[in-house]
């Protein structure tokens, strides 16, 4: 595994399991870091099976750079939150499974980039939230309806119209991660899924990541058919037959 230091607001290991670890003290979303952040994703999608994003510190991500934005013109504004939703659609277009292993404050854009996200791991002290109504503003990465598709209609509407915080109890029994661990167990935990899923045939993870995101029953007949042709179709199975 190689690292590069070199992007802006994170470091990047780069690897069949590549981890892109957010380090700076706060974490935010400014231009420079969604630009870097999209330039570096993009780059893994070839030669990553599976993408961990993690973070150092307290902060998982704070959300987008409010000292930017606060002098946003609605021109300035419509640009930002394109360049959001590329990042966030980068995040949640990767061919192969992307885990958050969350530590701290998901809110706002931090949010979004977990309901990007494929499978959330988060330390018992995470907190998150799409706060954007405090600041007379809504979200602009996506949030709006990948919340209301991760948790439901009537809980995102809460979430998005009190800007309510939730803590990662609450938000494990509403859906919004799939597992809470202490955070001195996290990234064990997080490391320990990116292994076992870097273990799957990577043509099944990425058919079944693309269908869930975006099937219907022709797209699954013709990818489940289609997988019939791989060479790991054939061994797992004649190695279960031989177990039985």
């Amino acid at each position: 595994m190689t690292e590069d230091t070199s992007y802006s607001g994170f470091k990047l290991e780069r690897g069949e399991i590549s981890t892109l670890t957010f380090n700076r003290t706060i974490n935010v979303f400014s231009s420079a870091v969604l630009e870097s952040f999209i330039e570096a994703v993009s780059a893994l999608a070839e030669n990553t099976k599976v993408l961990v994003i993690t973070a150092e510190g307290v902060t998982f991500m704070a959300g987008a750079d409010i000292k930017e934005m606060s002098s946003f013109t609605p021109d300035k504004a419509r640009e930002f939150a394109v360049l959001f939703h590329r990042a966030m659609d980068t995040v949640e277009g990767f061919p192969g499974p992307v885990i958050a292993g969350v530590n701290g404050f998901a809110l706002g854009g931090g949010c979004e980039l977990v309901l990007a996200s494929d499978i959330v791991i988060a330390s018992g002290s995470s907190v998150f939230g799409q706060p954007e109504i405090n600041l007379g503003i809504i979200p602009g990465g996506g949030g709006t309806w990948r919340l209301k598709r991760r948790v439901g209609s009537l809980r995102a509407k809460e979430l998005i119209l009190t800007g309510r915080r939730v803590g990662a109890e609450e938000a494990l029994g509403m859906g919004l991660v799939n597992k809470v661990v202490t955070r001195d167990k996290l990234m064990e935990e997080v490391a320990s899924l990116a292994k076992a899923l870097a273990g799957k045939p990577i043509q099944c993870l990425e058919a079944a990541k693309r269908l869930i995101n975006s099937g219907s029953p022709d797209k699954e007949i013709e990818a489940f058919s289609m997988l019939f042709s791989y060479d790991d179709r054939e061994r797992l199975m004649r190695d279960f037959l031989k177990k039985k």
